[in-house]
């Protein structure tokens, strides 16, 4: 709090504009005479033998970008412009999260420069110089259109610092290139420092935050001193500076577990990607990482682990999801996980997670050591989230206790995967500051596969990103491996406790208990069961709803109960809503039935919601039925 109400102070007095100038400050080095040593090599033969398989797919996205064009967030491709509508007179310090009306997410996205990276595998391809002809002009045209410490591109350090990573691996492919010159290096080294020089200024405001905003911009420090610590009088401190906050941020971060500070997949994956990076300079300036720092990284890998969906290659789509991706490489698409848990578990386990594979490009990008040994993935064990899998079915039940600040209200939210299908599914996100009511609307209890009661989040929300009165799960010892069972006590404030058991009753059944337990006596409440469910064709038929596709059909039947005396308790409405729309029932609520992969998209999906009356406890159990269609399961 003291760290953000000082950058509150530093903002509204204006000290910040003369800690950043515009324009920045006059080079105290000549820079010509720096040397970019970058320690990435992607310039081996198993690299380049995974790029030839890959290299219809490379050649269009590059023909794609030289065109104009690029695929924000890794969803739908959008022109590539660097334009922000904002004068170039105009503080970084002076804007907020929506630029003339538009997320400033979108401006950033550009200029993070991670679509460069299909233009340097196009090059070590065929060493053909129009790929990084195109990205020098675009670097000069962003230098240009972008001054120094100008709104919007520099009001974010943690920005800046991807930037900076994205130039520099990208300058290591195109380095001996005849496109790349003299004068470019020059430019690019005088960008570098500049984009450092704004760093150390907001450190606090990432203090403050505690997130991957601090890791990013610590990070960035230890590049750029690096680079130049020899050379500016200014780098001087930033080596020292950056490892030092790294090493507390991860500490402060990452639980022992490995559960990371902020609560999301997506995030998760951000952190160990710029861990990875960190790992990199660290072995090239022959610095020791403590070991109590590899311990954490390496609970983090395994937390990731124990999530992935091996068909796809994807987790549940848990907390926010900003649509960050800062290392594509080896991705079938934008929430495809794999490299980076192989990456990961080479640099922070010393062995791989996973077999040989496309999802290798990303460890060969960053020299890890060759595969040699894999571990079990399902050895794995996530503290947060809890699985049980039957015959390609995957059911994972999240409930956890919360250190620090919570993302979503998701508590005993619970996915469901077949073959690489995601089933039941967590919404995602979709965007944090467009027009209501999409100003991150899926972090809401309501959305989730879990109980509301009263209409009421698990959490009192506070503000778009922080949950106050945080609900706290508890697991409880089931009496078999095969069942989950956890209690969570958001609802206390209510006087009631919501406890979830899952288990596969054999390969073809999936049942789900919740139990509404009363510890006072209480007005009547109104209970609500949600589904979020894949786009299917459905049929609904009083407590019985089924999914179908080409080849498979899940039919879902609910039945309700009294605890106490086991008496029929009937829903009171049961509603399906289609992308907002109802389609059964009575309930109306614009931001069900939908589903973000990335950031800025949604698409269509099923949301089915049970509503009950009751003032005593209530126990709702949701079945299963999966099967093949055209296929007879024996007996």
């Amino acid at each position: 709090m003291a760290d953000y109400a000082i950058y509150l102070v530093q903002k509204k007095s204006g000290s910040l504009i003369k800690k950043t100038p515009l324009n920045g400050f006059a080079l105290d080095f000549n820079p010509q005479e720096v040397n970019l040593k970058i320690p990435i090599t992607p310039f081996n033969p198993q690299l380049q033998q995974l790029l030839e398989k890959d290299r219809i797919r490379i050649f269009m996205s590059a023909d794609e970008i030289i065109s104009g064009w690029y695929q924000p967030f890794g969803g739908e491709k959008t022109p590539l412009s660097f334009a922000t509508g904002v004068a170039s007179f105009v503080h970084w310090s002076e804007v907020g999260d929506q630029i003339n009306g538009r997320d400033i997410k979108w401006l950033w996205e550009p200029a993070r420069f991670t679509w460069v990276y299909d233009l340097a595998k196009a090059w070590l391809l065929t060493k053909e110089d129009h790929y990084p002809k195109f990205f020098w002009q675009k670097f000069t045209e962003f230098v240009q259109a972008n001054p120094v410490n100008s709104a919007p591109n520099w009001s974010s350090a943690q920005e800046i610092a991807m930037r900076m990573i994205a130039w520099l691996m990208a300058y290591q492919v195109f380095k001996d290139s005849q496109a790349t010159t003299a004068e470019h290096t020059s430019q690019l080294v005088t960008a570098l420092w500049q984009h450092a020089s704004r760093i150390p200024s907001t450190l606090g405001y990432a203090r403050s935050q505690n997130n991957n905003h601090l890791l990013s911009e610590a990070l960035g420090m230890v590049i750029a001193g690096s680079l130049f610590g020899g050379k500016s009088s200014r780098a001087h401190d930033w080596l020292k500076l950056g490892l030092t906050t790294f090493d507390q941020a991860i500490l402060k971060q990452v639980e022992k577990d490995g559960t990371y500070s902020q609560h999301s997949a997506n995030y998760h994956r951000l952190m160990l990607h710029l861990a990875l990076i960190y790992r990199v300079y660290a072995k090239h300036l022959s610095i020791d990482i403590p070991q109590k720092i590899l311990d954490r990284l390496a609970s983090s890998t395994n937390w990731l682990g124990a999530q992935l969906d091996p068909i796809s290659g994807r987790l549940p789509n848990l907390g926010h999801n900003d649509g960050s991706l800062l290392f594509p490489q080896g991705s079938v698409d934008y929430r495809d996980y794999r490299p980076t848990l192989q990456a990961a578990s080479l640099a922070f386990t010393g062995q791989a997670c996973l077999p040989s594979g496309a999802w290798d490009e990303l460890v060969l990008w960053l020299g890890l050591s060759e595969i040699e040994k894999v571990n079990d993935p399902h050895q794995l064990t996530s503290p947060a989230i809890h699985a049980i899998t039957e015959a390609n079915k995957t059911a994972l039940l999240r409930g956890v206790t919360f250190h620090g600040r919570p993302a979503h209200a998701d508590q005993l939210h619970l996915d469901l995967w077949w073959d690489g299908l995601n089933i039941a599914q967590d919404a995602g996100t979709y965007a944090y500051n467009d027009a209501p009511p999409w100003q991150n609307p899926f972090s809401s209890t309501l959305v989730h596969n879990t109980i509301t009661i009263n209409d009421r989040d698990q959490m009192e929300k506070a503000s778009k990103f922080l949950w106050l009165r945080q609900a706290q799960a508890k697991w409880q010892t089931a009496p078999s491996k095969d069942i989950l069972m956890a209690s969570h006590d958001g609802y206390r404030r209510m006087g009631a406790i919501h406890q979830r058991i899952a288990t596969f009753s054999d390969s073809e059944h999936l049942e789900v208990i919740d139990q509404i337990h009363f510890f006072r006596k209480t007005d009547p409440k109104q209970i609500i069961l949600h589904w979020l469910l894949a786009d299917w064709q459905w049929q609904l038929d009083g407590s019985f709803f089924t999914l179908t596709n080409d080849k498979r059909s899940i039919k879902i039947g609910f039945n309700a109960t009294a605890i106490n005396h086991a008496a029929s308790i009937l829903p009171s409405d049961v509603s399906l809503i289609r992308g907002g729309e109802t389609l059964a029932g009575r309930r109306y609520e614009p931001i069900l039935g939908w589903a973000s992969d990335t950031y800025g998209e949604k698409h269509a999906a099923l949301s089915l919601s049970l509503q009950y009356q009751t003032k005593v406890g209530i126990q709702i159990v949701t079945r299963f039925e999966f099967s093949k269609i055209g296929y007879e399961s024996p007996g």
